[in-house]
Order: structure tokens, then C-alpha cells, then sequence
């Protein structure tokens, strides 16, 4: 979407330091750190190839200024707020929910096959991503992680996912725009995902916040880090944990509370256990002389 646009056309020899820091000011008018930061990322990794095979002799990519992150507070939504946006969606309904109780993706999403959706297990097998670039040309391949991975669907959505794909061919898409063909995030955007979620006071949500929503929901419920790692598509539960830190703060008021109740129970026994001592003694001083 933003490297090939600008650098798919120029030969190797003529990419130059100084076009790239410019780029990549560009881009940071309108994308955030984060997104910056991987545009440059891909290009300097294509060059760093080409300085491998002595192509380049030097990275012009390279001691580039880069954007700080910037990091956005997620956004998670309540139950009832999932409810609330998956009514004013109309069509997109049961898309809001997959997003949200399942915690794909948007390109897992559109790309999954009715074959794939698994109602006896109550599974959905991700296998596949879709890409929009340049908003126009959809690219199919592996998903970000590069694995398969199993998600559990819940049982109410089992329920409405069989009248979904009732009677579909296994290799169609299970999901589709409301006029047919593979659902695109933008054109969802504006033709129903915005104007739900600004119904429902959420203006600035984004489909990927659902995403969120889904690990939070999750957490809520009970499910372990490793859990919710697999559900995602997470390389580890180191990741889950970093990325979502903050759904953990909460519990540290139930630790506070569980190691209080450690210690005054192992007090107590300790107390126990001293007084039986010391009534022994006694006893046994006691006792009369044989």
C-alpha cells in the first residue's frame, strides 16, 4: 500500500538517502508512527537485500529519522456495546459479531471459506488472509503469522453462522459485501462499520478494535493467557501478554486479595500450631513424677 506505490518503478541505482527521509515525512502526515515505521521497515529490508547480493553498496535506507510510535490506548468494548454496533450494522451484523467473539482479522475474515467453518466442533480453521493494495487489487495468501490455527466460535454464533453458509459451495466465501464479492474493509467503512459505530457514540472505531474487543471479552470470561494467545494467532503468551497488558490490571486487586488470604491463612495455622506446642509443654511439665 505505501512502498510500491512510491518505489515499485525506481531502478535500485537511483533510490537515495535523502527521497526515502522525505517518503517517509510524507507518510507521517497521514499514517501513524507505528505504520511508518513498518513502510520503512519492508523497503529497507528490500534494499538491504540488494546490498546483500551487490546490487547496492550501501543501504540508502538506512540512519533515516524515524516518527516516534505513538502509541494508541485500545479500545475495548463492552458486551452490550458489541450488541448495540452489531444492530445498526444491518447487513454487516454477524460480521460485528465474528470480529468480536472470535478475534480475527479482517483479512482472515474475508478471506474464510465456507468449507472452513467447522459447525460440529464449533471451529473456524484459518488458513487464509485477504489484502486490499491501493484499495483496489486484492492479494490472497497466508495470514500475518503464517500458520493455520483452530478459533472457537461461540455457540450462539454457531447458531446463526449455519444459516449463513446453509447450502454454499465449501471453496466460497462465507462472508461477502451486501452486492456480492469478497468484503472490502474500506468499502465496509463507508457503507455501514462508521456510521454504526458513530450511532452507538464509538466515532472514532476502527473493525481491527473488535479485535481487541474479542481478547478482552475473553480475559473477562475467565480464559487463560495461553488461551487467548491461540484464539489469535499470537507467536507466544509472551505477546498476548505485552500487547494486552492492560486487560491484566484488574487482576492485580484479585492477587492483592488471594495473597492476603495466603497469609492470614498461613498465620493462623502457624498459631495453631504454636499453641499446641505450648499446651504441650505445659502438660508436660505437668505432669506428676513417676
Amino acid at each position: 500500500m505505501h512502498v510500491l506505490p512510491r518505489w515499485g518503478s525506481v531502478q535500485l541505482v537511483m533510490v537515495e538517502h535523502g527521497e526515502v527521509q522525505a517518503w517517509l515525512t510524507e507518510l507521517s502526515s497521514g499514517q501513524s508512527g507505528a505504520s511508518v515505521r513498518k513502510a520503512h521497515r519492508v523497503l529497507a529490508g528490500v534494499l538491504q537485500l540488494a546490498v546483500r547480493d551487490r546490487r547496492l553498496p550501501a543501504n540508502p535506507a538506512a540512519g533515516v529519522s524515524l516518527p516516534p510510535m505513538g502509541a494508541k490506548r485500545r479500545k475495548y468494548l463492552a458486551a452490550s456495546q458489541v450488541d448495540a454496533l452489531a444492530s445498526e450494522a444491518r447487513h454487516g451484523r454477524l460480521v460485528v459479531l465474528t470480529l468480536a467473539y472470535c478475534g480475527l482479522r479482517w483479512s482472515e475474515l474475508a478471506a474464510l471459506r465456507v468449507g472452513r467453518v467447522d459447525l460440529k466442533r464449533r471451529r473456524l480453521q484459518i488458513a487464509e488472509a485477504m489484502t486490499e493494495i491501493n484499495g483496489g487489487v486484492l492479494a490472497w495468501g497466508p495470514t500475518k503469522s503464517h500458520e493455520n490455527r483452530s478459533v472457537p466460535i461461540p455457540r450462539f454464533l454457531a447458531d446463526e453462522l449455519r444459516l449463513l453458509i446453509s447450502g454454499r459451495a465449501a471453496e466460497a466465501l462465507a462472508f461477502t459485501a451486501a452486492e456480492g464479492g469478497p468484503l472490502r474493509n474500506r468499502n465496509a467503512r463507508r457503507g455501514w462499520f462508521d456510521a454504526a459505530a458513530e450511532a452507538i457514540g464509538e466515532h472514532e472505531l476502527t473493525p481491527h478494535e473488535l479485535r481487541h474487543t474479542a481478547a478482552s471479552l475473553a480475559i473477562s470470561a475467565g480464559a487463560n493467557v495461553k488461551a487467548v494467545q491461540r484464539m489469535l494467532g499470537h507467536a507466544s503468551a509472551a505477546m498476548t501478554l505485552d500487547t494486552y497488558a492492560d486487560l491484566f490490571d484488574d487482576d492485580l486487586d484479585e492477587v492483592a486479595e488471594r495473597l492476603n488470604e495466603t497469609a492470614a491463612s498461613a498465620r493462623a495455622d502457624f498459631l495453631r500450631t504454636s499453641a499446641k506446642m505450648i499446651n504441650a509443654d505445659v502438660t508436660g511439665r505437668n505432669a506428676p513424677a513417676r
